[in-house]
């Protein structure tokens, strides 16, 4: 008897994946060393006697925020991934200074800009301190897209604990001061891997151009989507699972 339920449990688990996933959700706010509030989500899958889960970082576009990230997130909570989304300061729900005054990443200057990298650490710093009966940095990678990408290679240079593995969706070679060739030469066994849209020159040639500075793999992909950053996994739907699987092969 328990093995004809057992049976069926897992044909009804098959047709509808979204069954089995069961998550645990934190939202986290972390005040920047200039008192900036950093606001993030982070979500992993509740496994009852599980301590040790791979991480993937998201951080997005600029002008966007972590909303827009499509079925990224859901693809990598069902691999078994904690899945860590940041606001950049500036965007979504990370807009209030230390005088809880409103700001947009369109009036910010590029000062504002380069502090992204020691945002994001301390946000990931924050989540592994705040996990210790849980292990969740042991393996982790960073998914980028443009601004967020650049702010990936500036984040795992400074961090002492590298990702194994950096997606940049349409990566860009300086973009609001964000200068990364030389932080992406400093990270020396973590595999990149870049991917641009079919209207996408810029990004093609930033591929080009960066591919040079990796002192490990750099591999590079062209999407079917006619579009950039962050916005290419709505218009090519078969990303976020080659986003994922390209994962797989690290975490």
């Amino acid at each position: 008897m328990k093995r004809i339920i057992l049976i069926l449990t897992l044909f009804l688990l098959f047709l509808n994946p979204a069954f089995a996933l069961s998550t645990v959700k934190k939202d986290i706010t972390v005040q920047s060393t200039d008192g900036f509030s950093i606001k993030a989500n982070f979500e992993y899958p509740k496994v009852k006697g599980q301590k040790e889960f791979a991480t993937v970082v998201l951080l997005h576009s600029l002008g966007y925020s972590s909303q827009w990230w499509e079925t990224l997130p859901k693809e990598l909570l069902n691999c078994g991934y904690a899945v860590l989304k940041i606001d950049l300061r500036g965007h979504g729900k990370s807009v209030y200074n230390s005088k809880l005054v409103r700001t947009s990443w369109k009036s910010m200057t590029n000062a504002a800009y380069a502090k992204y990298p020691e945002d994001v650490v301390k946000v990931i710093d924050y989540v592994k301190s705040e996990n210790t009966k849980k292990v969740f940095f042991n393996n982790w990678a960073i998914v980028g897209a443009d601004i967020g990408a650049s702010t990936a290679v500036l984040a795992a240079d400074k961090i002492s604990y590298k990702p194994k593995t950096i997606v940049m969706l349409s990566p860009v070679i300086n973009t609001r001061g964000l200068f990364i060739p030389v932080n992406l030469a400093n990270l020396n066994n973590v595999d990149i891997f870049a991917i641009n849209g079919t209207d996408d020159p810029t990004g093609a040639e930033a591929a080009v151009y960066l591919k040079r500075f990796a002192q490990a793999a750099f591999a590079t992909y062209t999407s079917e989507a006619k579009s950039t950053g962050m916005i290419m996994l709505k218009n090519d739907t078969s990303l976020a699972k080659i986003i994922a699987s390209w994962i797989k092969e690290y975490l």
